[in-house]
């Protein structure tokens, strides 16, 4: 068959996967395209910084041309890394502000929420974004299939849920605090109900949360098929020892110990949580006995649980954090009956929307009252960058320049350049928020002092792809008799039929129902040492097109699921790709405890050098929301103090 017939019964090249990102006129790369963001385009519609045939489908809503890494902000951003840009010391100063925050992401936005919380009248505060919607990866993907509004996550997702009796610090280590304050502070919900179901969709139980099915430990409440090459479908293998799966005897029975985590690597260990940080997690491995086919079942678990490289990349106590077998903790309490979990269609985008719509009232139109009202609705950019706000978001612009004046012990502001609309810019400011991830940080904090740049030297980094294939029905699984699958010969991994929470008058959900299959795409090379893993699966994640991404997802579903009847013209309704090349921080041994007596490099980042502040997620090992919130919270008063 032909290379043209094969893309043909895939479905390639139809209407609504292109339709959007060829409606303007195809504009070129660069970082200038960034600035473009919500400018007006063909026909009075947005024109696309994301319309690339390299970023490709941005879906509709507040997020079209915003989905993940665009190829605008990647050539943004490696401009850089490659020093194109002017020297900013030939430029005078734009502006003044009391403080400038570099980077969008949760830690970004909770810094200048607390600065509008605590800064008296009159003080101001520059955001600075270099993505057209601010976010970070607390962004969302919109479908409109067939008259139905679906709405998946970019990437940040999953969030706990206080209980009424819930006692601040009961739950891990502290870090979630900040992030719970703020849950009770907004008036969410304690308890939230999910979609209903009909047509079948009731005999089955359905995750409400993206990572659930994933875990070892959790698999079993969920129908699951695994799908090998040249074998096909594996019903519910962890329910009798992987006995049907095409493993040899000896390795189904590390696998099924692994799953129920049988081995005891920790008995008579003293201080185990250090001792774990003195090995990597594959080391652990082999200290318990388990093999190749356990390494290659968990590794792509690891990378898009939070770590973005294999085993071998990251601390045993990284795995330790993640629950993962071979690494618990007897008698180690790790969760609370007064915590919940709620991942809301949009992944955590809803706590992004809550936070701007408060610091900067109006920024959302919304229709509704309430403390959810801020997820629906449309953000309006005129509001976010107004001046006399005392908040101000500037999205579309990429600092590339950070330094003082002189002695930073001595300095009394500091100086952020910034490229926006292809212009380079500068703005004073008497303290910057070094919100930004540890790999734009060390290279744009000009007059970094060497034990700073030493400890970013010890921050590795993973990609990760989220893709979402909105589907016009999910029949097939059905037909097949399982909603979780995990695939050894294929792009993207693991996928689940996800029941959502019910946002307000949801319709019954049923196998005839559209829906969206969430793909978290890791690119492994476990044969290479920890630090080059990251940049070797960055390559191949910037190296592939989306017309190429798109042309595998859409055969591996053709192959997994055709014989249920399955046809990838007529199911699939779009695809949206999300590319994060730092979506994780790798934290080898020593990353958490130290080593050779030196202190963990994150307790050397979060000291202020002269005005400027650094706070970022990755500096508690693992880049998730309540962890970005809680360095920015300690970071905001470190501000204040200045000020």
């Amino acid at each position: 068959m032909s290379g043209q017939r094969s893309d043909e019964l895939l479905g390639m090249g139809s209407g609504i996967t292109r339709r959007d990102f060829f409606n303007g006129a195809m504009v070129a790369s660069g970082a200038a395209l960034v600035a473009g963001c919500g400018a007006g385009g063909d026909g009075g519609g947005p024109w696309a910084p994301s319309g690339s045939s390299w970023t490709g489908f941005g879906g509709v809503g507040d997020y079209a041309w915003s989905n993940g890494n665009t190829q605008a902000v990647v050539d943004a951003a490696h401009g850089i890394r490659d020093r194109l840009y002017a020297d900013p010391a030939t430029k005078p100063v734009d502006e003044d502000f009391d403080l400038v925050i570099v980077g969008g992401g949760f830690s970004g936005m909770t810094g200048a929420y607390e600065f509008s919380k605590r800064a008296g009248t009159g003080a101001t505060c520059l955001l600075l974004d270099n993505h057209p919607v601010v976010g970070g990866e607390a962004k969302q993907n919109e479908f409109d299939v067939d008259g139905h509004r679906l709405i998946a996550p970019q990437g940040s997702n999953g969030a706990v849920v206080p209980r009424p009796g819930y006692v601040r610090g009961s739950f891990g280590d502290g870090t979630y605090d900040i992030f719970t304050d703020y849950y009770k502070e907004f008036g969410l919900p304690t308890q939230y109900d999910l979609e209903p179901l009909g047509g079948g969709a009731e005999k089955y139980e359905l995750t409400d949360y993206h990572f659930g099915p994933m875990a070892p430990a959790w698999e079993n409440a969920y129908a699951t098929g695994y799908h090998f090459p040249g074998k096909g479908w594996v019903k519910d293998p962890t329910k009798d020892g992987f006995a049907n799966t095409p493993w040899p005897a000896s390795a189904r029975k590390e696998l099924d110990d692994f799953v129920a985590d049988r081995r005891d690597g920790l008995a008579g260990v003293s201080n185990p949580e250090a001792w774990l940080d003195t090995l990597t997690y594959y080391q652990l491995l082999d200290k318990l006995g388990y093999g190749t086919e356990v390494r290659n079942y968990i590794d792509p678990g690891i990378a898009v649980g939070n770590y973005g490289v294999c085993g071998n990349g990251i601390s045993a106590y990284a795995a330790h954090r993640l629950r993962l077998p071979g690494t618990t903790i007897k008698d180690k309490v790790i969760s609370s009956s007064d915590i919940g979990l709620v991942s809301f269609p949009g992944g955590n985008t809803a706590f992004m929307r809550i936070m701007l719509q408060r610091m900067i009232p109006g920024a959302i139109k919304t229709q509704g009252r309430g403390s959810l009202a801020a997820v629906g609705g449309t953000i309006d950019p005129a509001k976010l960058d107004r001046p006399g706000n005392k908040i101000r978001i500037r999205s579309g612009s990429t600092a590339i320049d950070v330094r003082h004046p002189g002695d930073a012990a001595t300095a009394d502001h500091a100086i952020v350049s910034y490229v926006r609309e292809g212009k380079l810019r500068r703005v004073r400011a008497k303290a910057v928020v070094m919100a930004s991830g540890g790999w734009v940080n060390r290279n744009i904090v000009a007059d970094m002092p060497e034990g700073h740049r030493n400890a970013y030297g010890e921050f590795h980094h993973g990609p990760v792809m989220i893709a979402n294939v909105a589907l016009r029905n999910w029949r097939c699984f059905d037909k097949l008799g399982f909603t979780n699958t995990r695939w050894f010969d294929a792009l993207g991994w693991q996928t689940s039929i996800r029941r959502n929470v019910d946002m307000g008058g949801a319709q019954t959900f049923t196998p005839d129902s559209p829906t969206v299959l969430t793909f978290y795409i890791p690119f492994l090379h476990p044969e290479l040492p920890g630090p080059q893993q990251g940049p070797a699966a960055r390559a191949r994640l910037f190296a592939t097109s989306y017309a190429d991404f798109e042309r595998q997802l859409r055969e591996q579903l053709t192959a997994g699921f055709a014989a249920a009847g399955f046809d990838a013209r007529r199911d699939i309704a779009g695809i949206i790709l999300n590319r994060w090349g730092h979506a994780y921080v790798a934290p080898q041994p020593g990353f958490y405890f130290g080593r050779d007596g030196a202190p963990p490099p994150s307790d050397v980042i979060r000291k202020p050098h002269g005005r400027i502040v650094f706070a970022h997620s990755e500096l508690l090992g693992e880049m998730a929301m309540a962890h970005a919130m809680h360095e920015a919270y300690r970071a905001a008063g470190q501000v204040m103090d200045m000020l």
